[in-house]
């Protein structure tokens, strides 16, 4: 073993034993545990009988404005990646209920596992209307609706991936090439037409005007591989995913993905609400998820060849980063900063004993605190129906809704962490 390979084998192995070793040991029988100052009992599981329940991507909250009403889709039993006969059934949990039911207010068949199908609050924190992509004339779009009544409001020729924050604009990509070069993150719906492109000059990103729902190509998938273009770049398939704009709708972040012999390669852009002002943030091959901290502040779980494959906090449009959680957050997740912005939540990937990890970390003391754990089932562990904890905050900040297959089908997990945030000494 070369002495870097040894290097990065003792950081690994200690930074493993520094998370692992303050965790309880699972009871039997126990497909979830938590930390004893939060307690079971201020645990909510969402769930159906017969029927998986989830809610999708962790970058939109599932929690209505006022926190009464949780957003949730509900579907079949079936672990293997949906087809476009299959539908999902779109729906609210009413959290002022002790027994919330499920109450149906729509469906869609342009679905998967990992993001659903865009389900959100529109605009953001709402509290009675929703959007959801869904088939409209027999193409991809979306609708908004309101839940109440049940009444669609407005319809949508192209699918949305993200919203700016006051409802102006939606950003929408080709789902059905994300599907063919990423399944489990598109819809299987509808077959992809670029896929004789390797890097198509009539797809990539589209703009939306929620407002008079006119659509506008900003950029295509080959105008951005010329952009500082990588050697493995060459001879590969192109794509885009992971659209985010930053809290004030200025700018947004988006994925330039591509795929040479088998191996993907990731980098991350920025850009204005235009299209324009393009900066490359992240350009060595590698990065995964994604939280914007402020409108010029984004965190990645990325790698550069100075400082490894760790969470960067960058500042966009320059060279300004630094690494967050060094010896804490050791591994890949899910992040999201708390609504006001002094915690940051992520979770884990299964380890060697199945469990997966909700974690709180403090910027300031640099600590982190393990809120609970859930078991994993093997047979999600693959892309196309991997169930992913995809922690994701309330608006308040006291509640955290998680996804999660501990019990063998697919629920959703509330951990009320109000008095546990203010026991915790991450602050």
């Amino acid at each position: 073993m070369s002495s870097r390979k040894f290097s990065q084998f003792f950081h690994d192995s200690v930074s493993f034993f520094r998370v692992n070793i303050r965790r309880p040991i699972k009871r039997r029988g126990r497909r979830f545990v938590v930390n004893p100052r939060l307690g079971y009992r201020r645990v909510r599981k969402l769930g159906e009988i017969g029927r998986h329940v989830f809610f999708g991507y962790y970058d939109v909250s599932p929690f209505s404005g006022d926190g009464n009403l949780l957003l949730a889709a509900r579907g079949p039993m079936a672990d293997r990646a949906p087809t476009g006969d299959t539908s999902l059934e779109i729906g609210v949990y009413d959290l002022r209920s002790s027994t919330p039911d499920f109450r149906v207010v729509g469906d869609s068949s342009t679905w998967c596992w990992q993001q659903g199908c865009r389900l959100q609050w529109y605009p953001f924190g709402s509290s009675h209307t929703i959007l959801y992509n869904r088939l409209v004339n027999d193409r991809y779009g979306c609708v908004v609706q309101d839940v109440r009544t049940g009444r669609m409001i407005d319809t949508f020729c192209r699918p949305v991936y993200a919203v700016s924050t006051d409802g102006r604009w939606g950003l929408s990509l080709n789902f059905s090439r994300l599907h063919r070069l990423r399944p489990g993150y598109g819809y299987a719906a509808l077959l992809d037409d670029s896929a004789d492109a390797p890097v198509p000059v009539e797809d990539g990103l589209w703009r939306i005007d929620m407002q008079s729902g006119d659509t506008e190509f900003l950029f295509s998938i080959a105008e951005i591989a010329c952009m500082q273009p990588l050697r493995s770049m060459t001879g590969a398939e192109h794509y885009f995913n992971h659209v985010q704009f930053n809290p004030s709708s200025t700018r947004f972040l988006f994925f330039h993905l591509w795929l040479n012999k088998g191996r993907r390669f990731s980098r991350l852009i920025t850009c204005d609400v235009d299209g324009e002002d393009r900066y490359v943030l992240i350009n060595e091959g590698h990065v995964s998820h994604y939280a914007w901290k402020s409108d010029v502040e984004l965190l990645a779980y990325s790698t550069h060849a100075d400082t490894g494959t760790r969470y960067h906090l960058y500042r966009d449009k320059s060279g300004v980063r630094s690494v967050v959680g060094e010896g804490v957050l050791v591994e890949d997740g899910h992040p999201s900063y708390s609504p006001d912005g002094s915690l940051l939540l992520v979770d884990t990937y299964p380890d060697r004993l199945r469990e997966q990890h909700v974690l709180l970390y403090g910027p300031e003391r640099q600590t982190s605190e393990w809120v609970a754990a859930f078991f994993s089932p093997r047979r999600f562990d693959t892309t196309d129906v991997r169930c992913d904890l995809h922690p994701r905050w309330s608006h308040c900040g006291r509640y955290i809704c998680v996804d999660s297959a501990c019990e063998g089908k697919r629920a959703m997990y509330i951990l009320d962490v109000g008095d546990f945030l203010s026991e915790t000494p991450l602050l």
